[in-house]
């Protein structure tokens, strides 16, 4: 996953150019009006329990006592598997593997606002896939007692070959990834919604994708909404200024009216030098979680993640 990641990462790094701050800012209603802070700092989420070994993006249940993530389990390889942990006593226990038949990498988890679907990437074999490598596809199952169901393959959403990933179940209930070509020299944020029968052919997401030529200066590899719908969390492409490396930052954009403010970076306190990157929320949208280098989960109130952004008050 890291080794993909870094491949797809790496396309949309500037070839030279070194990042800089955006052209203009965006303007927010007063009330709106936050400053920032130098103080809130991020913190490690379950220190040596979930924050151990090579830790990607995770999500909760709905009641927040439950917290579902995926890591590397052999060193060296791209062999992955889904995690479970569980809130007692206001301690996270030791993760558990998540049964899902079979013994296959599988990635990026997200569950429904109800609990009763999750759904992944996997590279379990998809139905009539004559691609030369595995890929990952995007597979759901449905809760059944204290496990899940048999996976179900997602036939409309789909691209046979294509790499499919950073799956989220948004506020809206629609379902949003990102869908790679073989070469991984695009990737598209896509999003798509239940029909009563099966999650339909999907779409790209335009507040999303409308900025991925925007600026010379950076490159925009995807997004995802915010907990209530109001903002939009990007992964922006970065690099480490001491190594040279690939890296990432989180920025974010705000809903105004119809329209989006174009994209901030949130602060040094959240972004720094190597990947910062798969913000998710907390069920109640109070608190921002993400994962820094791949090796921990840190937490921090949203709106202290905000007030990290430099705003410029309009009329």
């Amino acid at each position: 996953m890291k080794k993909r990641l870094l491949m797809t990462l790496a396309f949309f790094l500037p070839a030279s150019t070194p990042f800089g701050q955006p052209t203009s800012v965006p303007l927010l209603p007063a009330e709106a009006k936050a400053q920032a802070s130098d103080t809130a700092q991020p913190a490690v989420v379950g220190p040596g329990v979930l924050s151990e070994g090579e830790v990607y993006r995770g999500c909760f249940t709905p009641e927040g006592r439950s917290f579902y993530f995926f890591k590397k389990i052999t060193r060296g390889q791209e062999d992955y598997r889904i995690f479970v942990s569980h809130l007692t006593g206001g301690k996270w226990s030791e993760p558990q593997r998540v049964n899902l038949g079979g013994e296959y990498s599988d990635t990026y988890p997200a569950i429904s606002k109800n609990g009763r679907r999750m759904v992944f990437a996997s590279y379990r074999p998809a139905p009539d896939d004559t691609s030369a490598k595995p890929n990952a596809h995007l597979w759901y199952v449905d809760r059944q007692g204290d496990g899940w169901s048999k996976p179900v393959f997602m036939a409309a959403v789909n691209t046979l070959g294509y790499y499919h990933a950073w799956v989220d179940l948004g506020p809206d209930g629609a379902l949003y990834f990102r869908r790679i070509t073989p070469d991984y020299a695009q990737r598209v944020t896509m999003v798509t919604r239940w029909n009563g029968r099966e999650y339909a052919a999907p779409v790209p997401f335009e507040p999303v994708e409308r900025w991925k030529n925007w600026r010379t200066d950076l490159r925009i590899s995807g997004g995802l909404l915010g907990p209530r719908g109001q903002t939009i969390f990007f992964d922006v492409a970065t690099r480490n200024p001491q190594t040279g490396r690939a890296a990432s930052d989180i920025w974010v954009s705000f809903k105004r009216g119809s329209d989006w403010t174009e994209p901030r970076p949130l602060g040094a306190n959240i972004n720094q030098a190597g990947f910062d990157v798969f913000p998710f929320f907390s069920p109640d949208g109070k608190e921002m979680y993400f994962v820094r280098d791949f090796a921990a989960f840190y937490r921090i109130s949203l709106a202290e993640a905000l007030r990290s952004v430099n705003f410029e008050i309009g009329e």
